[in-house]
C-alpha cells in the first residue's frame, strides 16, 4: 500500500548498511530536480513505522528539509524482525552495488537469520555429544554457504570469506573504514581479520587519518611493528628512581640501614 507519511514517524535505526553521504547528496540532487524516486519500504509498528528499505532516500529527503515521504507499507508479516531483515538484505544485495565490506556484513546477517530459522536442524535432532554438535555446525555452515552462493551466483569460498570478514573485524572498526578504499578490497579486509581488535583500531586510525599515515593494512602493520618497544628499567634503575623521591630523613635511614655495604663500596673504589 502506497501512502505519504511524516518522516519523523519512521524509525531508521539499526541498519546493516551505513549511510554514505555521497549517495545521500546524489539522491538529494535528484529529488531537488523534481525526479520521482521509488517509494521507500516501511512496516507499521505501534505508534509509527520502521524502515525496511530505502535508508539513503530517506536521508536525502531529510537533508532537503522535507517532512514527508512516499512509502510502501509492507504486509504485516514484515513486522517480524527476521522477515524485515531478509527484505533489507535482498533489497541491498540484489538491487544496489555494495562494497566488499557491506556485502560481508549483509551475508553475516543473512546467516544469523538462517541460523534462527533452521535452529532445530542445526542442532541435529536427537543426536547428542560434542562430536555430533561440531559435525552438525560444520554441516550447517556448508549448507548456508551453498544456499547463499547459489542465490548470488558466487563461489561458496567467497561466501565463507565474507562471513569471516564481518565476524572477525570489530564493529567499530567496520564503521570507521566503511567509506575508505579498503572497504571494497577483499584482500585488505582479510589481512585486517588477522589482527587483534586493538591493532585493527590502530590500523583504521592510520588509514582514516588526514592525510593517511598508511595506504594499506600491510603498511600500517609494518609501522606499528617498527615502533620501538618501551624499555623496561633494570632493578637498580627502579630502586634509584624510588630513592630519589624519598625525603632526606628517609634517605638517611636508608644509608644507615645499608651502611656496611656503602662503606665497603667506598673502600673498594678509593
Amino acid at each position: 500500500m502506497l501512502k505519504t507519511i511524516q518522516i519523523s514517524d519512521i524509525d531508521a535505526s539499526n541498519r546493516l548498511r551505513p549511510i554514505n553521504p555521497t549517495w545521500v547528496s546524489a539522491f538529494a540532487e535528484q529529488i531537488a530536480a523534481g525526479e520521482d524516486l521509488p517509494a521507500i519500504e516501511v512496516v507499521e509498528t505501534d505508534g509509527g513505522y520502521r524502515l525496511v528499505a530505502g535508508g539513503h532516500r530517506l536521508a536525502a529527503h531529510a537533508k532537503l528539509g522535507l517532512t514527508e515521504i512516499k512509502v510502501e507499507v509492507l504486509p504485516e508479516r514484515f513486522a517480524d524482525p527476521d522477515q524485515a531483515l531478509l527484505r533489507e538484505i535482498h533489497e541491498n544485495m540484489f538491487n544496489y552495488g555494495l562494497t566488499a565490506l557491506d556485502r560481508a556484513v549483509h551475508l553475516a546477517a543473512w546467516r544469523e537469520v538462517y541460523e534462527r530459522t533452521n535452529e532445530t536442524d542445526k542442532r541435529g535432532g536427537k543426536r547428542r555429544g560434542k562430536a555430533a554438535t561440531e559435525t552438525n555446525s560444520q554441516d550447517f555452515a556448508k549448507r548456508f554457504s551453498l544456499a547463499a552462493a547459489e542465490a548470488l551466483e558466487i563461489s561458496e569460498r567467497s561466501v565463507q570469506l565474507a562471513v569471516k570478514v564481518a565476524s572477525d573485524i570489530a564493529k567499530d572498526v567496520r564503521e570507521r573504514i566503511a567509506f575508505l578504499a579498503i572497504a571494497d578490497t577483499m584482500s585488505e579486509l582479510l589481512q585486517l581479520t588477522q589482527q587483534t581488535a586493538e591493532r585493527q583500531r590502530a590500523i583504521a586510525d592510520m588509514l582514516a587519518a588526514e592525510p593517511p599515515r598508511a595506504s594499506s593494512v600491510a603498511e600500517a602493520v609494518a609501522l606499528i611493528d617498527a615502533a620501538p618497544k618501551p624499555i623496561t628499567p633494570a632493578a637498580w634503575e627502579r630502586l634509584s628512581d624510588k630513592f630519589s623521591r624519598l625525603k632526606p630523613t628517609e634517605q638517611a635511614r636508608f644509608f644507615a640501614l645499608h651502611r656496611a655495604e656503602f662503606e665497603a663500596w667506598l673502600e673498594a673504589n678509593r
